[in-house]
């Protein structure tokens, strides 16, 4: 299941909307109904491609009439994991959090990865101070201290080690 949150499309719905929803209850058939759907994007698909799919394949099972509104989208990145500035990285953090890192090549988020990737040609890595029980997104969100401070360390060390980078290359 994890491998599959990671490497392969997903389309979520997000949201939907229809009917009455006001106080107490009516047996009226909706005039109206709207979803909120996100697509996760894996490389060598882009945004418009995924929403041209979608166009067909709603046009082919009879829902011509639906509207689709786009509201933007980002395409996927990713570094080679062998890249020099991934392998300091990867160093950085063992040496701040006293362990190894777990390499996870490509997360399940989103964020403007790509123009730096592809456009730049810029290498990129995430790093994190949350943990599993840290609630990322939802009510009550939180990190522990001591997962900050090991953060701030890590990002530091990158810091120094990128300056190492630039001054060999």
């Amino acid at each position: 299941m994890r491998r599959a949150t990671v490497f392969e499309p997903t389309c979520t719905i997000c949201g939907i909307d229809s009917g009455y929803q006001g106080p107490g209850s009516k047996t009226v058939i909706p005039s109206f109904a709207k979803a909120k759907v996100d697509f996760r994007l894996v490389p060598d698909q882009t945004p418009e491609e995924v929403l041209a799919n979608l166009r067909r394949h709603l046009d082919a099972e009879g829902f011509s009439d639906v509207a689709i509104t786009f509201l933007g989208g980002g395409r996927p990145a990713k570094t080679d994991p062998d890249h020099p500035f991934i392998r300091m990285s990867n160093e950085a953090a063992a040496d701040a959090y006293g362990k190894p890192p777990i390499i996870a090549p490509m997360v399940g988020g989103s964020g403007p990865n790509w123009p730096f990737t592809h456009v730049l040609g810029v290498p990129i890595t995430m790093c994190g101070i949350g943990y599993p029980g840290g609630q990322a997104h939802a009510p009550n969100e939180h990190f522990v201290l001591e997962h900050y401070i090991r953060g701030v360390k890590h990002t530091a060390r990158i810091v120094e080690g990128f300056a190492g980078l630039a001054a060999r290359a």
